[in-house]
């Protein structure tokens, strides 16, 4: 194990404690517009502060529907190359290249670095390790703790042929049971404090075997032979290689299932066609070569899988917090204060709290942030405020989903950055729900030009469909010469009937709430009722339920103010928790609707008809 004070330059270690932040001034917009949007195009032109430089084109006047001649030299091999021959590679060539690393407890310690010679070596003797194992069932699942373990499963089962299945850690058990069942899978492979759940799993699931993995330090250090992994691309690209599954916010999590093809789309994403002038996103793009990036996305999860899956195909550098306790927004900023981060994925009540808690001690340390991203839900205005108004970093959204990966995305501008602007050759469509709805669905079709198939993974992952309707809204943004944005607006699961007819987003009023001081999460309810209702979760489960309310009463009556009159939550509709029945939540940490409006039904029931 190499420790962080000796980690090679590429990973630039603080050594002053200002930071200088970059000017990134643009003096010019490019954008390329097709024929049939030239009305958009006078509209924009009338309020576009910037100097433009159009070029009226039709896709099929610039090859391949990129914009960029480079592109067309610097994509070979992209996307059709097979993860472990490239992290064997990559061993081969520069075995000392840092591809991951894990803070310490004590984060004055400094940091835990793997490089790509030692994974390579975990993947070769876990490889031979998993297929020792007696009576191996095809499908392997693999629940662990938060470390690079992970990633050294994930190769290894590759390299054996079996599909690895990566069921959520907090998943509750009849969740677990029925993906193991549904995959039929016989064996589990655990680490950590994972064991109990795993016990418990083999009451519930006849025959399963389950067997606790080495330890890092020993996959690593054991003396192994190589273990040659030499089919080629079109052998392999349809395997079926990795099952990873729904997150579970709107109902039982579902078995997706990932072949090569599928684990190479962060790399296919290299091929996105550059727009000139504009900052295109894509993994490529929002982290640099050798550079690190600090994620708190899990490893079971898809995020955490393609950052992974990114960091080796780069290759870049993966930062994560300990992995035996969760990461806080204390480390975040200790983080931030040794690695000079090129990037920061989290989730938005991460954000929240380095961004409000801590927002003078990180400030002299995001110098070197390029990219801040975050994913999982909505991120609360003030803290977005906050980033745009005291960095230099891009601000964004990652938006997708298990099934279809993240969709490519334009960084917004700053004064829109709780906006998304899909990116006009290989974004998604929008359809509106209905002729006098607000809302439209996002909407995946296959590409009509073959060069650009591989942009959308979900018909990779589902071959015999050619439509996906993603049950994703979104609504166009009203602001004049910026009507090609777009806010996410939660899900048509989402949408509350009230039993006047009338329809409510309960998202506004949520992400209203999200930000507070005293809650934990916030859910409206309402379905089949004349009047909406609010469910708070506090984050101290010693509060009085009244103290609370009072407490929250001035931030939900701004929240009313912003809503439609149908949609306005009164004051005697409103219910506090139980701390025996916290929210259901996905591995992303947003609440289960469906499941938590389930476990509080009868207490909903209650206020109704005590406030009738």
């Amino acid at each position: 194990m190499i420790h962080g004070e000796q980690i090679r330059t590429d990973v630039r270690m603080r050594s002053k404690r200002e930071n200088n932040l970059r000017s990134d001034t643009k003096m010019y917009e490019i954008l390329y517009f097709e024929e049939k949007d030239q009305q958009f195009l006078f509209r924009y032109l009338l309020h576009c502060p910037r100097g433009i430089l159009i070029s009226m084109a039709s896709s099929s006047s610039v090859p391949n529907g990129t914009s960029s001649p480079q592109d067309q030299n610097d994509t070979v091999g992209h996307g059709t190359r097979l993860l472990p021959q490239v992290l064997d590679g990559l061993a081969s060539t520069d075995p000392n290249h840092v591809l991951a690393m894990s803070a310490k407890v004590d984060i004055s310690e400094g940091f835990n670095s793997y490089t790509a010679l030692q994974l390579s070596q975990a993947v070769n003797y876990t490889a031979h390790w998993l297929e020792s194992q007696p009576s191996l069932s095809h499908t392997i699942a693999y629940i662990g703790t938060q470390d690079f373990r992970y990633w050294v499963m994930e190769i290894a089962a590759i390299k054996i042929g079996h599909p690895l299945l990566l069921p959520s850690p907090k998943n509750a058990l009849p969740n677990t049971v029925s993906l193991l069942e549904a995959t039929k899978c016989g064996m589990v492979f655990y680490s950590g404090n994972c064991k109990e759940q795993c016990i418990q799993l083999q009451s519930l699931v006849a025959s399963l075997r389950i067997v606790e993995v080495p330890d890092l330090d020993e996959m690593i250090n054991t003396p192994s032979k190589p273990y040659l992994y030499t089919k080629t691309w079109e052998e392999a690209k349809d395997d079926v290689v990795m099952i990873v599954h729904t997150s579970g916010s709107t109902g039982a999590p579902k078995p997706i299932y990932y072949t090569n093809k599928v684990l190479a789309f962060p790399d296919a994403s290299y091929r996105n066609p550059s727009i000139p002038g504009r900052m295109s996103l894509s993994l490529y793009s929002m982290i640099a070569k050798n550079k690190p990036f600090l994620s708190s996305t899990p490893f079971f999860h898809l995020s955490g899988i393609f950052f992974g899956v990114y960091a080796i195909f780069c290759p870049a550098i993966s930062v994560i917090g300990p992995p035996v306790c969760p990461l806080t927004g204390k480390m975040v900023v200790e983080i931030a204060k040794r690695i000079e981060l090129d990037g920061i994925i989290m989730v938005p009540n991460m954000f929240d709290v380095v961004f409000s808690e801590y927002r003078d001690e990180i400030r002299p340390y995001l110098g070197s942030l390029r990219h801040i991203c975050w994913l999982g839900g909505p991120l609360a205005f003030s803290t977005g405020e906050w980033i745009v108004n005291n960095t230099n970093a891009d601000l964004w959204q990652v938006f997708g989903s298990t099934e279809v990966g993240a969709y490519f995305m334009m960084s917004p501008p700053k004064s829109h950055w709780q906006y998304m602007e899909f990116h006009p050759i290989t974004g998604p469509s929008v359809e509106q729900t209905a002729p006098d709805s607000e809302l439209y669905e996002v909407v995946s079709r296959r590409q009509p030009d073959p060069n650009l198939a591989w942009s959308r993974m979900v018909f990779d992952v589902f071959p015999d469909i050619d439509e996906w309707r993603s049950k994703d809204l979104v609504s166009r943004c009203k602001d004049p010469g910026f009507e090609h944005l777009w806010k996410y607006e939660g899900r048509v699961d989402d949408i509350i009937g009230l039993s006047n007819a009338l329809k409510v987003n309960p998202v506004h009023i949520e992400t209203s709430l999200q930000s507070h001081p005293s809650l934990k999460g916030a859910l409206v309810f309402g379905w089949d009722h004349t009047k909406c209702g609010i469910l708070l979760e506090p984050k101290d489960p010693k509060i009085a339920a009244d103290a609370l309310i009072e407490e929250v009463w001035p931030a939900l009556e701004s929240a009313n103010a912003l809503v439609p009159e149908h949609a306005r939550i009164p004051k005697n509709l409103v219910i506090v928790s139980d701390p025996e029945k916290p929210f259901h939540r996905a591995s992303k940490g947003s609440v289960v609707r469906l499941l938590t409006t389930k476990e509080y039904a009868s207490e909903i029931e209650d206020v109704y008809r005590a406030a009738a």
